[in-house]
């Protein structure tokens, strides 16, 4: 069964659309990681493990979006993993992370902060982090720079006050997920948030496959949708970007979406602006889940900061 993306798919032309698994791809699979947990707040947060090449590797930790989990990074990983450390999060509530009694950003933070502290680093580790992941590690920085060699945020936006949006306001009570009779029935209803189509069939396969949790009832997806209802983005958000003493990085996919107010280009020129030293680059050909459209180029350019952080020196912290 194939994920049917919400109908995004079909705005692809069909020769486009590549729907079996490349030899890289079954490759990087080989190369399983270690499961690791760490108590949490009564419950127990879940991270994938990939080890080390060697002592002195530098340290990637990689945090997923918003609904999704670690294993976004199953394909991605494993193309570094040989020259670095690479750790990949579920955040309190998704993935195979256990769900909280409350949530809120300095909650996620610390969850981040949890278990970079429990992955055993010997060095300041490299923070790669996607959307909502992005959100959340930038509060993980501003708290706990001298933890970390960089942080890098990968097509997440800190917009202007006047275009500040509280993205769960209007979400008053959870709303349970959806029960499916098959596990290949929910595949099939796996769509991805933001919506964009995704040439990689064999990629949002893999991922909905890996998204979902088998109840009495059924087959339903496994993030906790308690959340949100209640949970505060914050309109700080700019002076706590513009005040990050860490290096850091943006990455874009060059074709990601655009907002109400104004165009992705705007926002990531206001951004640059509030933040001068950040290296900023985008990424051919990818949308907003540049991972899934160029996992080999976001890969490439992971390992290209982390060089680079490496030449400054930033992992000896």
């Amino acid at each position: 069964m194939k994920a049917h993306n919400g109908g995004q798919q079909a705005m692809l032309a069909h020769q486009e659309i590549v729907d079996f698994q490349p030899q890289w791809f079954k490759d990087a699979l080989a190369k399983q990681p270690v499961a690791r947990r760490v108590p949490f707040r009564n419950a127990e947060l879940h991270f994938l493990d990939w080890g080390s090449p060697n002592p002195a590797a530098p340290p990637v930790v990689l945090v997923h979006g918003d609904g999704a989990h670690a294993r976004w990074f199953d394909f991605v990983a494993p193309l570094i993993a040989d020259r670095h450390h690479v750790i990949a999060l579920d955040l309190p509530g998704m993935g195979d992370s256990g769900w909280l009694d409350a949530y809120s950003r300095d909650i996620m933070a610390d969850a981040v902060m949890t278990m970079i502290r429990a992955a055993g680093f010997t060095r300041a580790p490299g923070l790669i982090a996607h959307s909502f992941g992005g959100f959340i590690s930038l509060l993980a920085a501003a708290g706990h720079a001298n933890e970390l060699a960089g942080l890098m945020i990968c097509d997440f936006t800190v917009h202007p006050p006047e275009g500040h949006t509280e993205w769960y306001a209007d979400i008053e009570a959870p709303r349970p997920t959806r029960i499916y009779e098959t596990r290949e029935a929910a595949i099939h209803r796996f769509r991805l948030m933001p919506e964009q189509p995704c040439a990689n069939q064999f990629i949002l396969d893999y991922i909905a496959a890996h998204s979902l949790r088998e109840t009495q009832e059924g087959w339903t997806w496994k993030f906790d949708p308690s959340i949100y209802p209640g949970f505060v983005i914050g309109t700080d958000l700019p002076e706590i970007f513009a005040g990050l003493t860490c290096p850091l990085a943006i990455m874009f996919g060059a074709n990601s979406h655009d907002f109400e107010h104004m165009t992705r280009r705007e926002a990531n020129a206001y951004m640059c602006k509030l933040n001068p030293k950040a290296a900023f680059f985008e990424i051919p050909d990818a949308r907003h889940h540049i991972m899934l459209d160029q996992p080999h180029a976001f890969a490439a350019g992971v390992s290209a900061q982390i060089a680079s952080w490496q030449i400054q020196g930033c992992f000896d912290n």
